[in-house]
């Protein structure tokens, strides 16, 4: 009965091949607008790091030294809270870093052309505390030292995609030698550096020591904030001087609680010798609820998706009118199939092959349509480039969507037919 309920469904679409253009194209528009919002949600809202996200915590600290206004917990430190962060052994891992810039060369390279390159300047645990994934290589084991880490993209544009462990890099004129490259890495959102608007930014080209970055002078590239003046990056590490962001990774929560007590001991010591006026508020935050801080979720995106949500209605309501039509128009073959005796569960198992096929070409429709709002999107905002992406899920709730929407679509259609009269429509 499936393949001959799929042939008069085929019949069907050539008898009125316009009409079902139209169910088509209203229901695939709708299905593929919801989608492509539906993804952009997706990759605001998603978890970057699932396997870890709450033994993974960001540090935030109010050891501002004077009273003006900065009673809020700083998501930047100076140079002394990260090294206090660091001297502790109760994380598993535990990583400061700053972002900074500079132009990088194949020092052995003929041409003179240079990358305008993106830097995490850091200490070892970084590769370990975000899992960093390597192609080649692996990560520096000190905070100095004149090695670095590439990522997947600079390596392609430098070494063409190859090996380039132990080749040296001219990085604003300094060589240094390269250690690792990561493979292609994309963490949605950049839960590690989410503030300053740069949650959905790539992951970054190199990864360079934080001493040595310190000591070469790289400018900070984020955020910063100081009660004195300074020359440059080399000069902060005795300074009020706020520009490193910490995170740490407990594993459960007598860490938790530990770390905890670690960073307001400490605190304390402030407060005694006269440097910290204001009340100690240190906080841990996971990934999840540091993201969540930073409401990095798009309220315009989330409005986009709502009004999605309420054009897929309208589609199922104009796709409903048009099959009722349909159906209306082919009442005298319903009569007549009724009178020779199809019953009303063989005409409504017919109905549904009708829809489902249709939903599964609506489903392929809305997929591609899904592609091209995408990359429309990402032409009138650059910033979400890296996060327009339909991933599986995506893939197999769009081909849902069509479906279910179909054959909602087809329901009132057929309940009317069924209720057609076989003597009415014989006359």
């Amino acid at each position: 009965m499936f393949s001959y309920n799929l042939k008069l469904a085929l019949l069907s679409f050539k008898r009125a091949p316009s009409l079902y253009f139209l169910v088509l194209l209203t229901l695939s528009i709708g299905v593929g607008l919801l989608c492509a919002n539906l993804a952009l949600v997706n990759s605001m809202a998603g978890d970057p790091i699932p396997e870890k996200s709450d033994q993974l915590f960001h540090v935030s600290m109010n050891t501002w030294p004077n009273d003006t206004p900065q009673a809020e917990p700083f998501h930047i430190l100076r140079y002394r809270e990260a090294m206090k962060i660091m001297a502790s052994d109760i994380p598993k891992n535990a990583t400061v870093f700053y972002a900074s810039n500079v132009y990088a060369r194949d020092s052995q390279s003929k041409s003179l052309q240079r990358f305008d390159s993106a830097v995490r300047a850091t200490t070892p645990g970084f590769f370990a505390l975000t899992k960093a994934p390597f192609a080649y290589g692996n990560g520096f084991a000190k905070s100095s030292g004149m090695e670095v880490v590439i990522g997947d993209e600079l390596n392609k544009k430098i070494f063409a995609g190859k090996n380039s462990v132990g080749q040296t890099l001219e990085l604003d004129g300094e060589l240094l030698t390269i250690v690792g490259v990561l493979k292609p890495w994309s963490l949605r959102p950049l839960f590690y550096h989410a503030t300053e608007g740069r949650a959905f930014n790539l992951t970054d080209d190199i990864y360079a020591p934080l001493e040595t970055a310190i000591d070469l002078g790289w400018s900070i590239h984020a955020r910063s904030a100081s009660t004195v003046r300074y020359k440059g990056v080399q000069y902060t590490r005795d300074r009020d001087v706020f520009y490193l962001q910490a995170w740490v990774e407990l594993e459960n929560k007598n860490q938790q609680q530990a770390f905890q007590q670690y960073l307001d001991a400490y605190s304390q010591t402030l407060k005694d010798a006269g440097e910290h006026p204001l009340d100690i508020r240190n906080e841990l935050r996971d990934v999840n609820a540091w993201l969540l801080e930073q409401k990095i979720v798009d309220q315009k995106v989330l409005a986009f998706t709502l009004a999605s949500i309420l054009f897929l209605c309208v589609c199922v309501f104009n796709a409903s009118s048009l099959l009722l039509s349909r159906f209306h128009s082919a009442k005298f073959e319903f009569g007549l199939r009724r009178a020779v005796g199809a019953s009303n569960k063989q005409m409504l198992m017919q109905g549904l092959t009708e829809s489902v096929l249709l939903g599964a070409i609506a489903g392929l429709i809305s997929l591609i349509l899904s592609w091209l709002f995408l990359k429309l999107s990402t032409e009138f905002l650059p910033d979400l480039a890296n996060i327009a992406v339909l991933d599986s899920k995506l893939l197999v709730l769009g081909m849902l969507l069509a479906l279910i929407t179909s054959v909602s679509s087809a329901l009132y259609p057929l309940y009317r037919a069924s209720r057609y009269t076989i003597s009415a429509e014989l006359k």
